[in-house]
């Protein structure tokens, strides 16, 4: 199984302990990773779980170690940059990471690090890649998967078997395939009011998994607060999703350097990774209320980014 490459960390954003599990992704990474045996033992460091993206190795966007936490961001009223629009408050009794046990959030300063946060190892099973299929026919784009990765990254799920993330975040989910099917404008238009985000599916990833918004179930920062995989993932029960946009999906730019389409919203409008015009890393100041921006003969789209809401605060169009 092929290692993530280590990235060279520049020193405003340093490396942590050689011991720490190496990736490539910012929430997810770019090449398989060794999975890593859990201990029971009370002195195994969480190091062992850490990661190290690629994109927090370059000189632009936010610094990784101190990233905005976005567990205050969330508004049920309005919309606004940085923030999510979301169709409902956040539920405190809902399941989620136990807090005391976190190590990464800064609460006093409203910062988490990456760099510090540990990660699902990669399964070492070889499992069934996904399916995608995306269609355009009268004004309408079909898209249906399997909801599974199509290049098979996923992590050593259930979770349960890491004694130590299990102590952080109980979740016992295991992905499995389900049908995803949305049949979505190819032709959206940008509404003078943007509308509410609902809980749940929000797009989906031309990976085939679909895209959750930024929340968990208690309505706190996703990203910061739940364990994910070192691909970028989790189920809800058997649904994996994506919080975030892994960066593995952005690998395709043009010849300006904007980043490529990496999925679709379900307003229509198209998610893309997270360079803009000459290859910049676009930050929540490019952006409007909703995450996303036009330009060119792009028009309007979304943009991911290493900034909470991380895809997108609302719909800028008419979700189906």
């Amino acid at each position: 199984m092929r290692r993530c490459t280590v990235p060279e960390v520049s020193s405003r954003r340093p490396a942590l302990a050689a011991t720490a599990l190496l990736a490539a992704l910012a929430i997810g990474c770019s090449d398989s990773s060794t999975a890593v045996t859990d201990t029971t033992s009370s002195t195994t460091s969480l190091a062992q779980y850490f990661i190290s993206p690629v994109r927090c190795s370059d000189n632009s966007g936010p610094d990784c170690t101190r990233l905005r936490l976005g567990d205050a961001d969330l508004s049920t009223t309005t919309a606004g940059i940085g923030k999510l629009f979301s169709c409902a408050a956040g539920n405190p009794n809902a399941g989620g990471s136990n807090k005391a046990r976190i190590t990464w959030i800064n609460t006093s300063a409203s910062t988490w690090n990456l760099m510090a946060k540990p990660f699902l190892p990669a399964s070492t099973a070889a499992g069934a890649a996904g399916t995608i299929t995306v269609t355009d026919a009268n004004g309408t784009r079909t898209i249906q998967s399997t909801n599974v990765p199509v290049d098979a990254k996923i992590g050593d799920w259930p979770m349960t078997k890491y004694a130590l993330l299990t102590a952080i975040d109980g979740n016992p989910g295991i992905p499995a395939a389900r049908a995803v099917s949305y049949a979505l404008s190819s032709t959206p238009t940008v509404n003078a009011t943007p509308t509410c985000v609902s809980l749940g599916a929000i797009g989906v990833t031309l990976n085939g998994v679909v895209l959750y918004n930024s929340v968990d179930g208690r309505g706190n920062d996703a990203a910061a607060n739940e364990i994910l995989d070192i691909y970028g993932g989790h189920p809800a029960n058997t649904d994996y999703h994506y919080h975030s946009v892994p960066e593995r999906f952005d690998v395709t730019l043009g010849p300006d350097g904007h980043s490529g389409i990496v999925g679709y919203i379900r307003d229509g409008f198209a998610i893309y990774g997270y360079r803009g015009v000459g290859g910049a890393e676009i930050t929540n100041a490019d952006l409007d209320v909703c995450h996303g921006h036009a330009h060119g003969t792009i028009g309007y789209h979304y943009h991911a980014t290493m900034e909470y809401p991380y895809t997108i605060g609302c719909y800028r169009g008419t979700p189906r």
